[in-house]
């Protein structure tokens, strides 16, 4: 008895070791961008060349937030070593909430966005400015998880990640997965946005 426990203990441990760190890195990234937007949304007095190019910061780092859903595919890859329960007991609930905890971040960083536009008089655009987010987003996805680029490749080396984008532009089956993909978070954002909605209060 006191061997088996033993062993569960081990792999429990050994497994979340294997994914803590990458957890706690990328949810770090994730609420970069809410930070940024509480700065810009909330704090920030006027619109000026200092706000504007904080705001590019937070648009070049606001697809870490959404990018965590595609971390869904280390549970896959973490499985194929552990027992089942592990995987059922440990590995899903960790991944649920480190995904929903990151997505939380950039549903809230629109949000703020949403209601500064609103506040300031521009409602009429928050649905476009919505949309070119998930945009953004969707882009920034792609070009993480199967391009490997981050967010700071845009100031090392933006050459190179125009030329890239503009090469997948062109590619008719991934602007078809980026469609997708676009459907897809602007679904779950506004299904998390109403759920915030609901037990939060607008």
């Amino acid at each position: 008895m006191n061997e088996q426990l033993i062993k569960v203990i081990k792999i429990a441990g050994d497994l979340l070791s294997q994914s803590n760190n990458r957890i706690a890195w990328n949810l770090f990234l994730a609420f970069i961008p809410l930070g940024i937007s509480y700065y810009l949304f909330k704090v920030a007095q006027q619109r000026n060349f200092i706000w504007w190019l904080i705001a590019l910061i937070f648009l070049a780092f606001l697809p870490n937030a959404s990018y965590i859903l595609t971390d869904s595919i280390h549970i896959i890859e973490l499985s194929a070593n552990y027992p089942t329960w592990a995987t059922i007991c440990i590995l899903i609930p960790q991944y649920t909430l480190f995904i929903i905890a990151g997505f939380e971040a950039y549903v809230i960083s629109l949000s703020w966005l949403n209601d500064y536009l609103i506040n300031n008089g521009l409602k009429k655009y928050t649905i476009v400015i919505q949309a070119i987010a998930h945009c953004l987003c969707v882009l920034g996805i792609y070009l993480g998880r199967f391009e490997r680029f981050n967010s700071w490749d845009l100031v090392t080396m933006p050459v190179t990640v125009l030329v890239k984008t503009a090469e997948d532009l062109f590619d008719l089956w991934k602007i078809l997965t980026l469609a997708i993909a676009f459907l897809i978070v602007w679904l779950l954002a506004e299904f998390t946005g109403l759920i915030n909605s609901k037990f939060m209060g607008d």
